[in-house]
């Protein structure tokens, strides 16, 4: 019997956590196999209790799909750490194991729609550029350094289809610019109008960080900020999701 476990982050505040599973419930519908969930890191149930409860239901195949918009250290090292401690403890179940959203036009789509939410003009053809509009595409953050790569690439795409005239970049935790560094950019090139997109799946103690740390800034500084929405729990991202679980299911077994 086949079993998909879908694998979240993580988060300490609940609201975070249920948007998690709203998003998953919403595609759980396309497949009629078992299906449970599990996080990363800061709450229950683990990756390891995940497994226990798809072993329970009689799996012999366990399609491990990671909720996660880029791929960094959780997907690359995290996840298949404990993907290598259940293959010890279940050395008869076969695992396969997915990959994350990635930079895919479905999750663009999105993040653009959250610009233009909050009053960023989409950018048409032969019209010009809004002058001293800046874009701050504000990622997780991963030591990792395929993440970071990845949001640049984003940025540019984002670059291509709003009207600001600039795009810049940073990072919550893990690596640089970090957000301070970021703001301090955007200051320095006097951009009286930044457009903030926290690319993140859902809310959590990351974007309610960033949500006090511009208020500040708008109560100090010259620079209008105005903050988009995250990506969130969108019907435009059950495409992708499918997606990458169909593809965990026909993957090849798992092996490290």
């Amino acid at each position: 019997m086949n079993a998909i476990l879908y694998v979240g982050h993580g988060s300490r505040i609940d609201k975070g956590n249920k948007q998690f599973l709203a998003f998953i419930n919403n595609v759980k519908q396309e497949f009629d196999v078992f299906q449970t969930e599990a996080f990363i890191e800061l709450t229950s149930p683990s990756i390891q209790e995940g497994v226990d409860e798809c072993v329970r239901k009689g799996a012999n195949q366990i399609a491990v799909v990671p909720v996660l918009l880029l791929t960094a250290y959780h997907a690359n090292i995290d996840i298949p750490q404990e993907l290598i401690s259940a293959k010890a403890r279940y050395p008869k179940i076969k695992f396969t194991y997915g990959k994350p959203f990635g930079i895919e036009k479905d999750v663009i789509d999105i993040a653009e729609k959250r610009l233009l939410d909050v009053g960023l003009k989409k950018m048409v053809e032969d019209r010009q550029r809004e002058p001293d509009t800046t874009v701050l595409v504000v990622g997780r953050g991963s030591s990792d350094g395929n993440q970071p790569s990845d949001v640049a690439k984003i940025a540019r795409l984002i670059y291509e289809r709003v009207a600001c005239d600039n795009v810049e970049i940073a990072f919550l935790a893990a690596t640089t610019p970090t957000v301070e560094e970021g703001l301090q950019k955007c200051e320095k090139l006097e951009a009286k109008r930044v457009y903030v997109l926290p690319y993140l799946l859902f809310t959590g103690v990351l974007m309610e960080e960033l949500t006090e740390m511009l208020a500040k800034r708008n109560s100090e500084t010259n620079t209008r900020y105005i903050l988009s929405d995250f990506l969130g729990f969108d019907h435009g991202l059950n495409g992708v999701l499918v997606r990458r679980t169909k593809e965990a299911l026909q993957a090849k077994e798992f092996s490290r």
